[in-house]
Parts: C-alpha cells; structure tokens; sequence
C-alpha cells in the first residue's frame, strides 16, 4: 500500500459549469467527462481528453492490482475451483423434447442442446454459444425462443454491452438463418401458435420499449406490422404469454400502474383487447387458467390479492389481501395452483386448492434460504423448485401435486469440496433509529470467526426498485468466508424483502429510509459484537451504489472499504435531463426534480451533490462504457470529485471496462476475474494475507 500511496492519482480538470433551478445554483465541474455527442450508448466516446482521462484511470488502477495478482489468481482458481467440471440443467419436457444447457469448467458459455422423445435418445445441439461468442469481443444472449413447431430459434445477441439486441431467426434442422435481422429488439419474442411469426417489442431511439410488432416469417422487417404503440413519455411496454402458452398478454404502464391487453396465439386476428384498465398506483399481473382470466393486483392492500375475472368482467376474489403474507407470483398448472409468498420475510411455495382455498406448503429448514418455483409446462405433473441458502449450495427438487415426497434432482456439485458443518448461517434483526426491525442475512466460517473479535465483515445491501435479496448461496460470499469474512446482507428498505409496503417505503420521498437502514444495519453488527468498530466494509451496485455513495457521505467513519459497481450516483443531473434513456420512466421511484419537493429531496441526498471535504474511507469503483442505465461518467464524475474532497490517503480506484456494459464482461472468466479483484482489494485494505490452507 505505502508503494502505492506514492503515486498521484489521475486529476481531472475542474471546470466551471453551473446552472440554477429552483433558486439553487448547482455547480457540476466534471459535467465535461459527458461526451456532448452522446445521446445514447451507440454513439460512444469520441471526445479524446475524455478517453485519456478514462485510460489515466484504468492505469492507475492496474498499478494497484498489479503487484497483488498472485492473490487474485490464487482466489480466481479457488472461485473455477467450487464450477462443475460438467454441469447440465435438469431437462424440462416440452410436447415431445426435453430442452437443457451444458457448460463445461472450461466454456465461458452454455450449449443449449435437446433430445427427442426420450432422454436415451441422440442428444441434438440447438446453439452453442461458445462458437456464437468467437465473432465479437463482447457477447450477451439476450432471448432464446423456440417456436411451437420446434423447427425454429428465435434469438437475440447484444455484441456491444449496450443491451441493444439484434434478432435473428435459425432453421433448427440445418442451421440456415433467414435473412431477415431485426435491430433495437427489446426483451424475448412471442411466437404465433402455428410458427408462422412472433410478436416483439422495439427500444425507441431513447432506449423505451414503446412499439409492438408482429414479423411474419420470410418477409421483410419494414413490413412488420405495428400492432401497438405507447406515445406516453414514462409509460413502456411489456410483453409475457400465459402458462398455458395460448394467449400474449401485453403491459403498459409505470412501475406503480398498468393496463392489461390479451391476444389468442391461436387465433389469425393480431387485434388486441383490453383487460384492465389503468389506475391509478394499481399494479397488475395477469394470467389464464381453464378458461378464464385471473389477475395478482394491489387495489385493497400492497400485498396483492388474487382475483378471477368473470365473463361480466366483475371480479370475484380467490385470494384476499393478507397484510403478513405477500404474494409474488401464481402459477395455475393443469392440475393445481401453486404460490409463492413472502412471509416474515422469508420465501414460501405452496399448493392452492381452489375449492377450500387452503394452503398446503412445502416446508424448508432455516432462518434464512432462498426458496424459489422453477415453473416448467402447463402440463407437468410435478412441481420443481430450488432451496439454497448461505451455507447450503443449491438443490433442485420435484414433489408431485397428489402427494408429499420431495425427489432431489440436482444438487450443486463444488468439486474442491464444501463442508456445510464449516459455516455458520444467520438471520438477526437491528433496530433502525425509527423503530423498525430491518433483518440482516449473515454467515460466516465457525473455525475463522469468533464473536467479539475484529473480524472483517462485507455488508451488502441494494434497496430499490421492489428488488429484495434473497439469503440464498453465493460463489463471492463462499470465497469471502473462505478468507475470514462475516458476509451480510442487509434487507433494507426498498426492495419488497419484508412485502411490497417494505418497497414503497424505501422510495420516492422515504428514501433516506434505504440508507438510514444500511447504516443501522452495518452498527448492529458491531453493537453485537459480530465485529468492531472500523472493520465492516460495504459492497452494492447500480441503484445499490446509490446507497454506497449516500452511506459514506454520510458517515465515512462506519466503513473500512467501499466496492461500488456501476454506481448511479450522479441521481440529482440524471433526473433532471429527461433526455436520458432512462429518466423519465424513472420519476416514480425517485420523483421529478422538475418539481421543488423532490429537486429539494434528491439535492439532499444524492451522493456527487453531496460529496464534503472529509476523510472517506478506500474505495474501488467499476463502470461500464456502453452502460445504458448508469451512464460512464456518473462514477467518473463522483470519483474525480471525491478526490478532490478527500482528506485521507487511503486510496480511490475508478475502473471503467471499455469493453462492456452494465453488467461488466460477458464471459464467465471474466466474471470470475472480476470478483476476485473485489476480495483481492479488500484484503488489501484489510492488511489481510490470502487463506491458502482453509479447507471448505
């Protein structure tokens, strides 16, 4: 560190720029670091001084990294070492072929394959994305869509990191492409029932899903024919089938309203009919079952009900509002209804009976897992679901409809060995400063940790957008463990982790609740003695960085280490420029700062705003440079800026992947590579040397 410490990081050129709203002057002296070309992802970084401040940048962050590569390749082969030499899904039956993927230690990809009739026939390769991926530096699957026939893919490639996906459609028996390709493609495809087209919804040029439209096969892209079309600036579209896989359902509306239209796919009419109007903070989702159609809606409670739509179009309640269980989705197999609630906080699956409307669940062990349906066809006879949790790799199980017997179908194979007796899996509760009881997810090494020691702890959080986290196994918590860390997860509210009231209490104008929550949860930990005051370090990305960015503000002393990747930090500009891709359709999870109550709101917290002259802890900082949701110069910006204001030597790493996107690079190695580097900087923050000896 003290070698490091002696190089001068990068220092951008402040600049003045400023500008007035609502009687307050805003002084943005990095807004230079936005190329003024770029309007969306697609039109790249052109400016040079930019491009040379971004790759002084990545210098200087290598320069940290470089002398510590030994340890992150020792944690990058302990992190290939808990893969699967061969790992295959559990096929799913579909009419006559079992559909699964294969990816072998060695692939950073997955081969999706098949087999006819029976599982000892001739295994058959749909795609293998391995030899997809040699054709550009960066590659993501976006949609895989076989259609009914079988006979076709339908699938969508974004080569650039922007998520912007170009659609293709292969001949299954040959492999011949059609000629037709269609751009800007948003999200997966909807086939017709006789295979003759699909539907597809397209990103506008700012990045919105707004049009529908059906292609028919072997015509030209420019006659696809717009089936509808959303001109309300926040209002997108989305589209889904039913189980059952015979009607298109399409959504349009906000995160808090929408209205419901419905297709038959077996139909020749592409004329869509409403279902439910749009209200006003009601939240639909809809589905058919034996005829009818059914909705999950918030109209008489933030937990959801269940409702059938009679022919009349009155609604006849099946489930009712229950203020402590919350209900996340419901899957109406040919045979029975399953459920899926939250209760307490923790995922719960159960069998519906429509006619006593009792409850028949499957019951798992623990305070804290993650539990989740893994729906498979209409007609399947067997529910399959997975359970992991922070000690627990992932299992998959069956269990029949008529019967209570669980049947293993995969567990999750760690070849280097893992002996759950090694780790200790918690879930306590803090109390925030208003009252609340926020839960915290935690585990740790029981030969590694003990209680009222300085051990080092990672504390995760997110907190929006209705995103909960779950308890469940993770590759990057084992390998923290393995190296003496308490892993936490806060469940702050925000994300709908407690029930959808949890969400909407952590948003818009009680957003403070999110960090408050963080920053109560990360005291716990050291009032309980888990750690010491100093030693809890936190990690969080996206919307999550937000809360990096607001929590060291805040109190810089709390934390030992930031990790913020793809921080939306920059949240009072990018609300303002309603010409971002995505602002607009965000004012109803953050609010409109066009309006006083909420510029004044955001203003207060929104972390490049709010960044002081104070000793901030170290902290690493990733971007991506075709990153459509957190654009590049958001961490740019706040990382020249903390500089700036930093009072301590502790050291402030900005690495932008000029390579990729949001969600960083596309191979899997990379993956690994990147969350090595993660622990790799923790460790040295934490003056710790690498566990090579710990058996797990």
């Amino acid at each position: 560190m003290q070698d490091f410490q002696k190089r001068l990081p990068p220092k951008a050129t402040a600049k003045n720029n400023s500008h007035t709203i609502h009687g307050i002057t805003l002084d943005d002296p990095y807004a230079w670091i936005r190329d003024e070309n770029w309007k969306t992802p697609e039109d790249g970084v052109k400016n040079p001084e930019i491009l040379e401040y971004l790759t002084a940048e990545n210098a200087y962050t290598e320069d940290f990294f470089a002398p510590l590569k030994s340890i992150t390749q020792k944690i990058f082969d302990e992190k290939r070492g808990f893969l699967a030499k061969i790992d295959e899904s559990v096929p799913v039956k579909r009419d006559d072929y079992y559909y699964y993927t294969r990816q072998s230690i060695n692939e950073n990809y997955p081969i999706y394959l098949r087999k006819y009739k029976n599982l000892q026939a001739t295994e058959e390769i749909i795609m293998d994305l391995n030899k997809e991926a040699t054709k550009s530096s960066f590659f993501r699957l976006g949609s895989f869509s076989v259609s009914p026939s079988h006979k076709l893919l339908a699938y969508s490639v974004d080569t650039i990191g922007n998520e912007f996906c170009d659609l293709r459609i292969r001949k299954l028996e040959t492999e011949e492409e059609f000629d037709e390709v269609i751009s800007q493609v948003a999200g997966g495809v909807i086939w017709k029932a006789d295979s003759t087209g699909f539907y597809y919804l397209q990103y506008s040029a700012e990045w919105r899903p707004k049009k529908l439209f059906f292609h028919e096969l072997g015509t030209p892209v420019d006659q696809d024919v717009l089936i509808f079309e959303e001109t309300d600036e926040i209002t997108t579209l989305g589209i889904g089938r039913s189980f059952d896989r015979q009607y298109m359902f399409v959504e349009s509306g906000t995160k808090d309203e929408n209205a419901v239209y419905v297709l038959d796919l077996t139909l020749e009419t592409t004329s869509l009919k409403k279902l439910m109007d749009r209200q006003e903070k009601r939240l639909v989702s809809p589905e058919h079952y034996q005829g009818s159609f059914y909705f999950l809606m918030n109209d008489t409670g933030p937990n959801f009900r269940w409702v059938k739509q009679e022919s009349s179009g009155v609604l006849t309640e099946i489930i009712a509002h229950n203020s402590k269980q919350y209900l996340t989705s419901i899957v109406p197999y040919q045979l029975g209804v399953v459920v899926s609630l939250v209760e307490e906080g923790l995922d719960k699956i159960a069998l519906f009976d429509m006619a006593t409307k009792a409850y028949t669940f499957i019951k798992m062990p623990g305070d804290s897992y993650q539990l989740s349906l893994s729906p498979t066809t209409y007609g399947d006879t067997i529910i399959r679901f997975s359970y992991s949790a922070l000690n627990k790799p992932y299992t998959i199980y069956a269990r029949p409809f008529n019967k209570e017997q669980l049947t293993v179908l995969k567990v999750q194979e760690i070849p280097s060995g893992f002996n759950e007796d090694l780790y200790v899996n918690e879930r306590i509760w803090a109390t925030g400063r208003d009252g609340v009881k926020i839960p915290i997810s935690l585990a740790y090494r029981r030969d590694l940790v003990q209680k009222g020691q300085a051990n080092p702890v990672l504390l995760y959080g997110y907190g929006s957008y209705g995103y909960g986290m779950d308890g469940g196994f993770r590759y990057h918590a084992l390998s923290m463990m393995n190296q003496g860390f308490i892993y936490a997860i806060a469940h702050v509210r925000g994300g709908d982790d407690l029930g959808y009231q949890w969400y909407l209490d952590g948003k818009m104008m009680h957003k403070k609740n999110t960090f408050n929550d963080f920053i109560d949860c990360a005291e716990h930990l050291v009032k309980e003695k888990y750690t010491t005051m100093g030693m809890v370090s936190a990690m969080g990305g996206s919307a999550g960085g937000l809360l990096m960015g607001a929590v060291v503000n805040q109190r810089p002393d709390l934390f030992k280490a930031i990790i913020a990747h793809v921080p939306f930090v920059d949240a009072l500009n990018t609300m303002l420029d309603d010409t971002l891709p995505l602002t607009p359709g965000e004012f109803v999870e953050w609010g409109n700062p066009k309006e006083k109550a909420a510029f004044d709101y955001i203003h207060s917290y929104s972390p490049y705003e709010n960044v002081k002259r104070q000793s901030y802890p170290a902290m690493y900082i990733t971007g991506g440079l075709t990153d459509p949701r957190v654009t590049y110069w958001e961490p740019t910006k706040w990382v020249a800026k903390l500089r700036d204001h930093n009072t301590s030597n502790n050291p402030i790493l900005l690495k932008m992947n000029m390579d990729a996107g949001h969600a960083g690079g596309s191979k899997r190695d990379e993956q690994l590579w990147e969350d090595a580097e993660d622990l790799t900087f923790l460790l040295k923050i934490y003056g710790k040397e690498v566990i090579t000896n710990a058996t797990h």
